[in-house]
């Protein structure tokens, strides 16, 4: 009773938490990017990749296109610029919804923002969200400004929800991100994993296809 078809075009915006306790998460996902790129790049997808901290709207680094040579590397050093010496009291969810409004380094009007791609957010934290800015009104706002809720959604790198999980440095529960995820029809993973490299993969696929759409008719089996 359903398709889905990939996306010709993605704006991907990552938030990453820059407090102390990231040092082992950014070096992991560093590590780990290129298999995230690999599936982007093999798909012939026209992507745009831009990053912001738990503690800033702020666009870090150069945004990362289609027309960047090795878009690998510069995002190493951009996730190596962002550190771990931001603010702990992490508020992604309001930065990144600060960051997309009309006028911010990832609104309408940017560079970043596209109106025929699709939207993809991803969290990659070890605490929960501290934001004024509630999920609800997050997915209220991303969904009317793209038009669909089938061309956003939010992903999230975080503490396993329920009860958080303590392997690899331990995160705490991620109550907000998780509820976010599940409203944007997103993929959430444990921040606590020991491999960063498969879980990026899924991301990456799960970002370029397009929700489920109910079919009009039955479905030829063939």
């Amino acid at each position: 009773t359903f398709e889905q078809n990939e996306i010709d075009s993605a704006d991907i915006l990552f938030v990453i938490d820059n407090s102390c306790s990231m040092n082992g998460q950014q070096a992991l996902l560093s590590a780990n990017f290129d298999t995230f790129m690999n599936v982007f790049q093999s798909s012939g997808i026209d992507y745009n990749i831009g990053f912001i901290t738990t503690d800033s709207s702020d666009m870090v680094g150069d945004l990362i296109t289609t027309a960047t040579v090795d878009p690998v590397s510069e995002v190493i050093q951009i996730i190596d610029s962002i550190g771990i010496t931001g603010s702990s009291n992490e508020r992604g969810i309001s930065f990144a919804y600060d960051a997309l409004q009309v006028g911010g380094d990832f609104g309408p009007g940017s560079a970043f923002w596209r109106n025929d791609a699709k939207l993809i957010v991803i969290f990659v934290s070890d605490e929960d969200d501290n934001s004024s800015t509630t999920p609800d009104t997050f997915r209220t706002y991303t969904v009317a400004v793209k038009g669909t809720v089938d061309y956003v959604t939010a992903h999230a790198v975080a503490g396993d929800y329920p009860g958080g999980c303590t392997t690899n440095g331990g995160a705490q529960e991620a109550f907000d991100y998780y509820t976010l995820v599940n409203y944007l029809n997103g993929t959430f993973l444990s921040i606590c994993a020991d491999d960063w490299g498969t879980p990026l993969e899924t991301l990456a696929n799960d970002s370029i296809l397009k929700t489920t759409f109910t079919l009009t008719e039955n479905a030829v089996q063939d």
